[in-house]
């Protein structure tokens, strides 16, 4: 589903055949006790620098802010806001090694705020959001952007932008959150759910959106405990914060796999995922029943058809980073005689398509009506999680500015993001933030894929959580309603 934010889909590298693609190559595993990983995980700093192939990987994102309260307070002229137009911005893959999938998120986000637009802008202001390719950070596989995620920030200063929001990219943002930060620049909805965004006292105008990796799995684990008590379970993660920060999740929730392992970005697109194979080939060694993936959109498809190869059938559990059908299916389509996510056990924060939430139809018309970032979107198009994920934090976005009001400055915007609860947004629990929470939604439901296009919600109860280690899953009391009369 959405934040298929981390997915890194291979729609751009020429197609291999099915059984090329996972012969597994030579290669030691490498797997952490569970006490291990646990223990990295609590005691750990922080993320190193990643550099070169690896940027491909980590699509988990984090981000900053600083004094940014007393920089928007501190002018009269607030920079990227006139009396008729707010500029923002953000980096984005555009082209390259993430564009797959990924480069439909913020054009979704700006379908939303064109479509506010032509109905009057908010406050007599419209939106221009001014999007850079950063390649995310990585050069070469087909970029045309600037490979260089400060370069491009920098080009975002000099406009001014307001803020930046959605930007997409761990490392990238992370490489770029101090120069914002010193720039009094404001960085939201980061597109990531690494627990790095939650930094409020580091960096004050540091925002995440989606909910933490960690929350997912704590939410995963509810589900596993509840349906399947004696399963075995094998779990694989990718090896930053988004696999480690998911185990820790599971562990939290009371789920300790029988084993697990983190898989290298690197190897993974540099065998077109023939080094996910082995992996598998050890769960299934293992008699593990469900596999726990927290996978990007790549590494899902290669763990599907190696288990495929292998004529193993788990029961598979995926974050839902890594599951959108329609990315996850694109390497498969035309190799397997069914589609072999059918079945599988995801998690959305965001009403699938099969649901009657009235955000469905409100989203599709807005990005039918946006035939210049989506020329191939007519009636019969299916919404993808990427779609839904941009239009989600658009609409945010516009709430926020919205409950702002006229007098715009980016300390008032900051206040407002701390002290109102966002409950008409087609998110499905409230957006809430506090002076020290950053993080952003903090739960959804389990669902199930249906079909290469389709996911269904399997009971209906939207948990919630936090990403703390001790705090519990519960069923959500309140949850967003529908879309505020000014936005119809």
């Amino acid at each position: 589903m959405p934040c298929a934010i981390c997915g890194l889909g291979f729609g751009h590298e020429p197609e291999a055949d099915l059984k090329p693609l996972f012969v597994a190559p030579t290669l030691t595993l490498k797997s952490s006790t569970s006490g291990e990983i646990y223990k990295m995980i609590i005691t750990k700093t922080r993320r190193v620098t990643i550099t070169g192939t690896a940027l491909l990987l980590c699509l988990g994102l984090v981000t900053a802010g600083t004094s940014i309260v007393g920089a928007g307070a501190a002018t009269k002229k607030v920079p990227g806001v006139t009396a008729n137009q707010i500029t923002i911005g953000a980096t984005e893959p555009l082209t390259g090694v993430a564009a797959a999938g990924y480069n439909q998120v913020a054009k979704a986000a700006n379908a939303v705020f064109k479509y506010v637009n032509t109905h009057g802008g908010v406050y007599g202001r419209k939106i221009k959001y001014v999007l850079k390719d950063d390649c995310y950070g990585t050069p070469g596989f087909g970029c045309t952007g600037v490979a260089n995620t400060a370069t491009q920030t920098h080009a975002l200063l000099g406009l001014p932008v307001f803020a930046t929001v959605g930007s997409l990219g761990t490392p990238t943002q992370d490489s770029v959150r101090t120069l914002l930060k010193g720039n009094g620049v404001p960085q939201l909805f980061v597109a990531s759910g690494s627990l790095d965004w939650n930094n409020p006292h580091q960096y004050p105008g540091l925002f995440g959106w989606q909910p933490a990796y960690n929350m997912e799995s704590k939410i995963f684990a509810k589900y596993i405990k509840a349906t399947f008590p004696t399963a075995s379970v094998c779990f694989l993660g990718q090896s930053d914060d988004f696999g480690t920060d998911g185990l820790a999740g599971l562990i939290a929730g009371g789920v300790t796999p029988t084993a697990e392992s983190l898989y290298s970005v690197p190897a993974l697109v540099s065998t077109n995922g023939a080094s996910i194979a082995p992996y598998i080939q050890q769960f299934q060694s293992d008699k593990c029943t469900i596999v726990v993936l927290d996978t990007i959109p790549g590494a899902t498809s290669a763990a599907l058809g190696a288990a495929l190869q292998l004529g193993y059938s788990p029961q598979w559990v995926i974050s839902s980073v890594g599951s959108d059908p329609q990315t996850v299916d694109a390497p498969l389509v035309g190799k397997v005689p069914t589609d072999p996510e059918i079945g599988a056990i995801s998690f959305s924060y965001l009403p699938t398509t099969t649901t009657n939430s009235a955000w469905i139809p409100w989203i599709d018309k807005v990005i039918k009506a946006d035939q210049a970032d989506f020329p191939g979107f007519t009636s019969s198009s299916v919404l993808n999680g990427n779609i839904a994920y941009g239009a989600a934090y658009g609409v945010a976005f516009v709430e926020a500015l919205k409950a702002t009001g006229k007098n715009l400055t980016r300390a008032g915007f900051l206040k407002t993001l701390q002290s109102v609860t966002f409950s008409q947004t087609p998110s499905l629990v409230p957006l809430r933030y506090t002076t020290g929470n950053h993080q952003g939604l903090n739960g959804g439901y389990i669902t199930t894929v249906t079909s290469d296009s389709a996911m269904k919600p399997l009971t209906g109860t939207v948990y919630t959580t936090d990403s703390s280690t001790t705090g519990p899953v519960t069923v959500a009391k309140t949850l967003s309603h529908g879309i505020p009369a000014w936005l119809k």
